[in-house]
């Protein structure tokens, strides 16, 4: 042995043990009420230390995403693991993270608790030491130091750190982008200027780098700003559409700089500068950059080393995972199970073809499609329709792409076939499945709206929801590279390539794509050879090189994602000639993901690689096929996979392979294409263990479509919480497989669908096939909850006119009204121990912005009523008016017939709770068939004044919705509601329009008062009609001609005091009589409902001086929170009179929706007089005075844990 590297080891075990010894007494000095409880001093286990390394990863995950978790407990079990094993890695590394991790956790704490703080950056110190110690090579000490310096404020410290990680790492562009970031706005500008260059010499394709380094160049006069500007064309093209908002075209004014550049015009310098600003400052806001800030550092967990060495299992023989493990054969159809024989088959698909809930199979043979039915039990195959195709079509995917919603299921839901896109050196067609509801048979046809209009040769294709809005998108990968079709309905598909993707070429070459959701963002992302599509929503992709060496392979043949590990995030499976590769990640939600581990399940050569539960232990298997037959390696749990197949199937001449429950017996089975014919190989076994089968319907009322969703949720994930076990899927067929072992009973399913809503079931049965229908609302606005003498109960909703970053189409933003005076009346808001209490409460999937919250009594004589102006609508029909009226002059009207001719007169009567429906048809969650409700006023021949009292409630679309239906050709969006008057013209009654928008009531029900024209009214005639298709139901209309205004008396109540805090989700009341839904407010769900939003919100506690004036100094609250508002009772009102009040606000509310402009977080700040939103930055409020508010109060993130890990054991 060298003597020399073992006094060298010797020695760094001696610094090791010092440093921890004095990091543990300074641990005490410092806080030593802090002190955790010591592990026992006896040596562990190895089994002990294996889930002591297990409970340490964690909790050191869990630092950034659980509130309560300060990293107390990860530092104290990696020096525990460091003292049982000082020679392994795996401790030291970890040990110094997590103190980093603690540090910058406890840093918002650090004024309240200064010695934890300071003895938690002493003990990170001490660790990055020890790491630099043992590990003096690999420049991660020197990153850490960084960080760590970062977080106490420590600048020069942070430099030298950084330089001396970019000489250890010379290779590795991180260190230099996350300088970079550090001083890009240093006022140091030759310290700036180098930061810049140096990590633009990286060619990282960012928008972050690409601002700063267009401005560096402009400002120092550097003629390299040419070819900065020539390559940002091509970058920005996708984001040319928002630019064009603000007036900003780069394709026509980058040339012009150019030249003058080139012309040595001196005053081009301060004039490119400034443009670049102002391209930033609106790109600065989209999610694409906000994804770059992330990819331009590495987050300390990235660094986390996830196991022990090899040599530590090798030298330490430890228990892996037992699962339940049941013997299982794959056995091959006989004389009645076998498909026939279908020469030149080439691919091979498993769907329910006639939904029927029975597995079909479909194959792709030399010139036709053929889809084959079995009777029920895997046996008797026969070929129930078929259609011919070119012979060049090799090809299959399946997916519903028209959404031909029209078959109602035993469970009264929507179900809808499934179509096909055969594809390859022909290029593709898309073939529509037909039904015909007289028949009652299925038929095949070519959709003649998708014939491709020239013919291009197709790799690979993947299908998707690219842009959240309900359809399935496709991608399409060619010897050119990758192109985007969005799905306009209708069989409508749009090459939108040039406004989704800036280079497109990147990924020629690649002959596979994989779908994905690298960063659970709710986003589609797609792999191709050496490339990540991130999803930058809104349609658009970033593409950028995989951090994935797996993926790089330029031979792989698949992709496919699962979760392996059972951690909730999607790892890949690669096949490739060089074999079969799963590459496990770790994700920070909404940021990114990284490679953890990669694992080499085997170096054979593979035509494609699939993922299966064959036995059904609760632990996804990978399958690899090639020419001579299958092969399945069991996962064995803890991150490993049997080193030899544990299944072999022979087979001759195998193309192509899939997995599914091909004879419906609750194990997966495989269809496959052998010498050139269609066969399956059934799974025999695997059904002792136990199994549940996910079939979502996103269409859950058979008279009315949502549309929120594409019908069979592709793309969603599901997650099953069964005993001990967690795993998660992404949705990519009709039914969703999960084995579970031998436990009898799953204890809940959680379905996160493609357009952010989630639903949860609690105890399904086993054994059996369950669907799960969409059903939520997302996003609406926040409730209003007042005591009502005993309980709070459910008053109605709030800012329904002020929703922000709202699009009425791509590109198209809905206006907003910030202000709303809403009636409370008396008998709703009892005062209780002298005061008047309301609950304020956000409880959908959005955030919601008070600037002022005003409480106003509204004295009047007993025997009126009033009313204020809920109507949503220009402010020329929607300022602030209150209507006072006598009782006996509010009169229903006589006679109201809806446009199906149905009288509706008694409905509209009473204000009981009981509404119409006056439409028969729902295109989408908020449009409807136009329709109309024809009203007779009476009399009206000497009327002066006529004037329309209507209470009630609309169901509206969203912003997803809106862009589905601005590329639908056939439909437009909901028409407001307009009033028309009979006319006689020629002989024949004609309806004029005397009102283009009358106004409606926005959201929940809520009380409008119109204002009829009576010198356009036909006062012979005396009807009116309300037109519409927006989905509005009605609880009442009263008439009031002629109505005299009744004395009021107003009178300010005092705010006491407003308290924000956390409090959960209100059960839901079900719809009842076309009614909204209820909530309960004493039953409320306390753990998270939606996933987080991003950004900073209003730090709990008190909020009153927020709330008294509207001074832009807003309370920002998020799904969950709410705020308590006591005012100060007023004496009584004079004898003979009524109290009743009304609610001033001031605020905003922002849908998370995906395409809700910055939907992904809170930020930017709305204010009042903002000329637009997101405001632009010449716009946006600094001053001392706000920056002192946004410091005090904007200091809480959302906790990304509790929803995330929410079913993980």
């Amino acid at each position: 042995m060298d003597d020399s590297n073992s006094t060298s080891g010797s020695l760094s075990k001696l610094i090791v043990g010092v440093v921890l010894l004095l990091g543990l007494v300074g641990w005490i000095l410092f806080d030593s009420s802090d002190l955790p409880d010591l592990p026992p001093e006896q040596p562990l286990s190895i089994d002990e230390l294996v889930a002591l390394k297990n409970e340490g990863i964690a909790q050191l995950e869990n630092i950034p995403n659980k509130t309560a978790n300060d990293g107390t407990r990860s530092i104290e079990v990696f020096e525990k693991i460091v003292a049982e094993q000082p020679d392994e890695l795996f401790g030291h590394q970890n040990l110094a993270i997590a103190g980093v991790l603690a540090a910058e956790k406890q840093k918002g704490e650090a004024d309240e608790r200064p010695k934890k703080f300071t003895a938690t950056v002493a003990k990170a110190r001490e660790s990055i030491a020890s790491l630099r110690s043992f590990d003096p090579e690999s420049g991660i000490a020197e990153i850490l130091d960084a960080k760590l310096a970062i977080t106490v404020g420590d600048d020069e410290a942070a430099l030298l750190a950084f330089d001396a990680a970019i000489k250890a790492r010379p290779n590795d562009y991180i260190p230099k982008t996350e300088l970079f970031m550090h001083v890009r706005n240093s006022l140091d500008a030759e310290l700036r200027g180098r930061a810049i260059r140096d990590a633009a010499a990286a060619k990282i394709e960012s928008l972050v780098m690409l601002e700063y380094l267009v401005r560096e160049q402009a400002e120092s006069k550097d003629p390299k700003v040419s070819e900065t500007l020539e390559n940002m064309q091509v970058t920005l093209a996708p984001f040319a559409p928002v630019l064009a908002r603000q007036e900003i075209d780069l394709v026509s004014e980058v040339p012009g700089f150019i030249q003058r550049i080139s012309d040595e015009d001196v005053t081009v310098w301060n004039r490119v500068k400034i443009r670049m600003i102002q391209v930033f400052n609106v790109l600065r806001q989209e999610f694409g950059y906000q994804s770059d800030l992330f990819r331009l550092q590495r987050h300390p967990l990235e660094y986390v080393i996830h196991d022990f060495s090899d040599s530590f299992y090798k030298e330490n023989p430890t228990t892996t995972i037992t699962t339940d493990q049941v013997n299982v054969e794959f056995i091959s159809g006989d004389d009645a199970t076998a498909i026939p024989e279908l020469p030149g088959t080439s691919d091979i698909v498993i769907c329910d073809f006639d939904l029927d809930r029975q597995s079909d199979l479909v194959a792709v043979s030399q010139g036709k499609l053929t889809v084959f039915s079995h009777d029920g039990s895997g046996a008797n195959w026969t070929s129930v329709a078929s259609i011919d195709i070119s012979p060049e079509l090799t090809r299959l995917r399946v997916a519903d792409f028209d959404r031909d919603a029209d078959v109602s299921t035993e469970e009264n839901y929507m179900a809808s076939d499934v179509d096909f896109l055969v594809f390859g050196p022909a290029g593709y067609l898309f073939i529509e499945n037909v039904f015909d509801k007289e028949t009652k048979t299925r038929s095949l046809a070519i959709s003649e709206k998708t014939m491709p209009s020239e013919k291009i040769a197709i790799t690979d294709v993947a299908i998707t929801d690219i842009e959240n809005d309900g359809d399935l998108d496709v991608v399409i990968l060619s010897e050119g590279g990758v192109a985007i079709w969005q799905n306009q309905e209708n069989w409508d598909f749009h090459d939108n390539t040039s406004l989704a993707i800036a280079n497109p070429g990147h990924v020629a070459g690649a002959v596979t794509l994989g779908i994905t959701d690298t960063d659970l963002n709710l986003q589609t992302d797609i792999l191709a050879s050496g490339h990540v599509l991130q999803n930058i929503r809104h349609g658009r992709f970033s593409i950028r090189k995989s951090d994935n060496t797996a993926q790089t392979d330029v031979s792989a043949t698949s992709f496919s994602s699962a979760d392996i590990d059972n951690s909730g995030t999607w790892d890949t499976v690669i096949s490739s000639a060089s074999g079969v590769t799963v590459s496990l990640t770790d994700t920070q939600p909404g940021e990114k993901s990284w490679v953890i581990a990669t694992i080499n399940v085997s170096g054979e050569p593979a035509l494609g690689a699939f993922t299966i539960d064959f036995d059904n232990d609760g632990y996804v298997d990978i399958g690899a096929f090639r020419d001579t037959g299958v092969d399945i390696w069991r996962n064995l749990g803890n991150q490993h996979f049997a080193e030899e197949p544990t299944i072999t199937i022979p087979a001759v001449g195998l193309t192509a392979c899939k997995a599914g429950d091909i004879d419906n017996d609750g194990d997966l089975d495989l269809a496959v294409v052998a010498n050139g014919n269609p066969a399956s190989f059934i799974n025999h076994g695997g059904n002792e263990n136990n199994w549940i089968q996910v079939r979502l319907y996103a269409e859950p009322d058979p008279m009315f479509k949502v549309q929120r969703s594409n019908l069979y949720g592709i793309g969603s994930s599901v997650e099953v919480k069964a005993g001990s076990n967690y795993q998660s899927a992404m949705v990519t067929s009709q039914l969703t497989h999960f084995g579970i072992g031998k436990t009898e009973q799953a204890d809940a399913v959680r379905v996160l669908w493609t357009n952010g809503i989630p639903q949860n079931l609690i105890k399904p049965d086993t054994r059996v096939t369950f669907t799960e229908k969409q059903q939520l609302l997302k996003g609406s606005c926040p409730y209003l909850y007042t005591w009502t003498g005993e309980k709070f109960e459910f008053l109605t909703d709030l800012l329904w006119a002020a929703p922000i970053g709202l699009q009425f189409g791509e590109g198209v933003i809905a206006p907003t009204r910030e202000w709303e005076y809403l009636l409370i009346p008396g008998d709703r808001l009892v005062p209780i121990d002298d005061e008047y209490r309301m609950q304020i409460t956000e409880e959908l999937w959005e955030a919601a912005y008070f600037d002022q919250v005003e409480l106003i009594a509204v004295d009047h004589p007993i025997g009126t009523s009033v009313f204020s102006n809920e109507k949503v609508g220009p402010s020329s029909i929607s300022g602030f008016k209150i209507h006072s009226f006598l009782d006996n002059q509010l009169k229903p009207s006589n006679r109201v017939v809806s446009s199906t001719g149905e009288n509706i007169t008694s409905v509209l009567a009473n204000s009981d709770g009981v509404f119409t429906k006056l439409f028969q048809k729902r295109h989408k969650q908020g449009l409807t068939d136009p329709y109309f409700m024809e009203i007779e006023l009476g009399d009206i021949r000497k009327a002066n004044t006529v004037q329309l009292v209507l209470t009630g409630w609309m169901f509206p679309t969203d912003t997803s919705i809106n862009i589905a239906l601005s590329q639908n050709k056939q439909l437009s969006g909901p028409l407001p509601p307009s009033i028309s008057v009979p006319r006689q013209i020629n002989g024949t009654v004609q309806w004029e329009e005397v009102i283009a928008y009358m106004g409606f009531p926005g959201g929940k029900t809520k009380t409008i008062v119109v204002d009829l024209p009576v010198e356009k009214l036909n006062r012979e005639d005396g009807r009116i009609r309300i037109n519409s298709s927006m989905e509005l139901y009605w609880d009442s209309i009263f008439l009031a001609i002629d109505a005299d205004q009744t004395e009021i008396q107003q009178f300010p109540v005092p705010l006491i005091e407003a308290d924000l805090h956390y409090r959960g989700v209100s059960s839901r009341l079900p719809r009842t009589n076309n009614g909204p839904e209820g909530y309960e407010y004493d039953k409320v769900v306390k753990e998270p409902v939606w996933p987080p939003m991003a950004g900073d919100f209003t730090r709990f506690g008190d909020v009153t001086e927020l709330l008294l004036e509207n001074d832009h100094h807003l309370v920002v609250l998020g799904a969950g929170d709410e705020i308590t508002v006591r005012f100060s009772q007023l004496p009584d009102p004079p004898s003979g009179w009524k109290r009743d009040f009304i609610v001033h606000n001031v605020g905003w509310d922002k849908d998370a929706d995906l395409n809700t402009i910055t939907g992904q977080r809170v930020e930017p700040l709305p204010y009042t007089g903002m000329k637009q939103y997101p405001p632009r930055s010449s716009d946006s409020l600094d001053s001392a005075e706000y920056r002192t508010y946004l410091k005090k109060y904007q200091t809480r993130k959302m906790d990304f844990e509790a929803f995330w890990n929410q079913l993980k054991p």
